[in-house]
């Protein structure tokens, strides 16, 4: 049995509201890693912060190849993390 979280499908979590964000898991070919995308206001400021929770989060779960799509409004580090583990839930990754 394969204990490896692998996302199955597209999966999205969270809405527009302020300090909130939208993220979007989609799947990934084998070997191409963790590939992120944000857009607004977190963007300009907090790249590389938000990357590195995306990446520590999905690394955490065991997903290793997977597309992030992010859209947020100031959403704070706890926020992108439930976020995202409630996107890979609706992904299938567990399942």
């Amino acid at each position: 049995m394969n204990t490896t979280p692998k996302l199955r499908r597209e999966g999205v979590a969270g809405t527009e509201e302020r300090e909130d964000c939208i993220v979007k898991l989609s799947p990934a070919e084998p070997g191409t890693g963790i590939q992120i995308e944000i857009e607004g206001k977190s963007r300009d400021f907090f790249r590389d912060d938000v990357f590195k929770v995306f990446e520590e989060t999905l690394k955490g779960m065991g997903i290793d190849d997977v597309k992030v799509w992010s859209n947020g409004k100031s959403p704070l580090n706890f926020t992108i993390i439930a976020r995202t583990k409630a996107a890979a839930i609706k992904g299938g990754a567990f399942e």
